[in-house]
């Protein structure tokens, strides 16, 4: 479990699959998506959407683009990409937000594994693929990187245990994650009807093809619109 991160980024690159569920009151989203991620730098290209939404979203150098549906109306004249820069974000805050979602960000809490109370759940078949599934919990210091007033927030926020399931194949590697949390609103904001008290999130990743070419390069910045101050702004406000 401790090993399967590293094992898994030796191989370089990967096809993925992507679903991510967000549930928050009565309201509930699915985004499903499917494309490559290098799983060194976090480079990716994927095709995402609910239902007959799709749209093509890109990750280059730790900038997120979406170009959403031509008839969508989320852009000004002239533009057809947005623009993310994802070291600007607090990813806690978004709580798993299916909206937008870098798989890079999601295969990454792996490298944050709790060693206690990890364990077996038994064998299975994923893609075709036998592995051994095995659950344990994300340490949340380990995830704060030794910075205590961080960990207090992310405990927080999503409680003391965030469940994460993997699936791992005979040669170390990840087959299958699957990571459940349950985010609390701040506090400001949960006497409003506008946010609900919590959001429940689950995210489920299956990683195939290893070692599959993974060629992306950014929309032309004449096409962008940066939407970072939007997004992050959104996110605090929850």
């Amino acid at each position: 479990m401790q090993a399967t991160n590293a094992k898994t980024t030796q191989a370089k690159t990967a096809r993925i699959t992507l679903s991510t569920t967000v549930a928050a009151g009565s309201d509930d989203e699915t985004i499903t998506g499917s494309g490559v991620l290098d799983l060194r730098d976090g480079t990716s290209r994927m095709r995402m959407g609910e239902g007959s939404k799709q749209l093509e979203q890109r990750v280059v150098d730790h900038v997120l683009y979406e170009k959403p549906p031509a008839a969508s109306g989320q852009l000004p004249k002239g533009k057809s990409w947005m623009k993310v820069d994802l070291r600007r974000l607090d990813t806690s805050r978004s709580g798993g937000g299916a909206a937008m979602s870098d798989p890079a960000d999601s295969f990454a809490y792996t490298k944050s594994l709790s060693e206690k109370d990890v364990r077996k759940v038994g064998e299975g078949t994923v893609n075709g693929v036998s592995t051994t599934h095995y659950r344990a919990a994300l340490d949340l210091s380990e995830l704060a990187k030794g910075d205590s007033a961080r960990e207090r927030e992310l405990r927080d926020r999503l409680g003391d245990s965030v469940p994460v399931d993997l699936w791992i194949d005979e040669d170390g590697r990840t087959r299958r994650q699957q990571i459940q949390m349950t985010v609390k609103n701040s506090a400001r904001s949960t006497g409003s009807s506008a946010f609900p008290r919590q959001t429940h999130a689950k995210v489920v990743m299956n990683f195939s093809d290893f070692g599959t070419a993974v060629d992306v390069t950014a929309p032309p910045a004449g096409q962008t619109v940066d939407v970072t101050a939007k997004v992050s702004q959104q996110a605090r406000a929850r």
